[in-house]
């Protein structure tokens, strides 16, 4: 099972707004850099339980609040590193890559 931290952080910002705080605010309130809580919230970065923890008391959300939809499974190892070798492409080789893998796909079947 792997974090597909990029829906955590999102969730991360829902719940900050909710409570109208700025990324700043929350930082401070968790002691944490401002910085550290921008690369969270846009899934760039990870953080420890702890951390994760502290920051659901803060927003007063739980941690299955913000994990819920962020839980992605693979079924077999192959999907596993074929997933770890997309993510190493840059963004806008990602995005040729699915449209030709799709139109693959719509073509085999």
């Amino acid at each position: 099972m792997m974090i597909d931290y990029t829906i955590l952080g999102k969730k991360i910002k829902y719940y900050r707004k909710l409570k109208k705080l700025t990324q700043e605010q929350l930082a401070e309130e968790l002691d944490l850099s401002l910085g550290f809580i921008s690369q969270v919230e846009r899934g760039v970065t990870k953080m420890s339980l702890d951390t994760l923890i502290d920051l659901c008391d803060s927003l007063g959300c739980s941690v299955g609040d913000i994990l819920e939809h962020a839980q992605v499974g693979f079924k077999n190892k192959s999907t596993n590193d074929f997933l770890t070798l997309y993510e190493q492409l840059p963004q806008r080789d990602q995005t040729l890559f699915y449209h030709m893998l799709k139109a693959y796909v719509d073509h085999s079947t």
